[in-house]
């Protein structure tokens, strides 16, 4: 069928096509019309590198040995995986009370299922161009979208500060049992020395005393390590939107008046082929 054929149609069917444009338009706009407008806030972090608190960097005393301010991709990945964890996502519906805002009539496990799986469409977690963790947060709530996002960035940057911190606290533990250990020997050592003047027995002393000195000196320096140095860089904060985000009305309405057309013109196109048939 050539195009001549298609515009002798539509001259033909016009009115059909028309009634059938108009009505999908007309629903496809009142449907949208008459839902809820989500607006969203949008939260942008990158990691900060890891070492930064560590001992090593903290007890440089060059500038040139510092280390770098900004952590690398896999740092981001870390980050992005502890944002999207599902652990992240019940901690934001019990903390943020979405059960109740979400209206969900179910209780219990399907009350939470609902909220969990409702949240998970309303948040997306990516990186942006720059390779930054980008946080889009939509809600019917404008305040609640930005607070849910800033919420996650400052969850993210709580968790893993404290697991950075549970590391070093094991190695600081773990240290302070050997320096328990090494006084305790010196202790015995120094006893026998009392009794007896022993070359092999002072050696010793003195290496205990050295490694003790070096032992405590890591526990200060671990001790030092154990701190809220912040594990990323907020470089935009959540905010509330000044207008709705969606449903994007116009851009549907016309989106609907196309493929309400493209359809009516199939549906003639195939009528006609019918009729055709039928007289043959």
């Amino acid at each position: 069928m050539n195009l001549d054929i298609v515009c002798e149609l539509i001259k033909k069917r016009w009115k059909q096509v028309a009634v059938i444009v108009l009505l999908a338009t007309l629903a496809t706009g009142g449907i949208l019309f008459l839902q809820k407008p989500y607006y969203r806030s949008t939260a942008v972090f990158t990691a900060a590198n890891p070492n930064l608190g560590d001992r090593s960097n903290i007890y440089r005393t060059e500038f040139w040995e510092q280390y770098f301010y900004y952590g690398g991709e896999l740092d981001n990945d870390r980050l992005m995986a502890l944002a999207r964890s599902e652990e992240m996502c019940r901690f934001m519906v019990d903390s943020f009370k979405l059960v109740e805002h979400y209206k969900l009539s179910s209780a219990g496990d399907k009350a939470a299922y609902l909220a969990d799986y409702e949240y998970k469409e309303n948040v997306r977690i990516h990186k942006n161009e720059f390779g930054h963790v980008k946080i889009n947060v939509w809600d019917t709530d404008k305040k609640l979208a930005a607070a849910i996002a800033n919420a996650i960035v400052a969850r993210v940057n709580a968790k893993s500060v404290a697991s950075f911190n549970t590391m070093k606290i094991e190695i600081q533990q773990k240290l302070q049992h050997d320096f328990n250990v090494q006084k305790d020997t010196l202790q015995q050592v120094e006893q026998l020395l009392e009794n007896k003047n022993d070359a092999f027995l002072a050696a010793r002393k003195e290496g205990l005393i050295t490694r003790l000195n070096e032992t405590e000196k890591l526990i200060q320096q671990f001790t030092t390590s154990i701190n809220d140095v912040s594990a990323l860089f907020v470089i935009e904060e959540a905010l509330p939107a000044l207008k709705k985000d969606k449903p994007k009305i116009l851009a549907a309405v016309l989106l609907a008046a196309v493929a309400s057309f493209v359809f009516a013109l199939l549906l003639f196109i195939f009528i006609e082929w019918r009729s055709q048939l039928k007289e043959n």
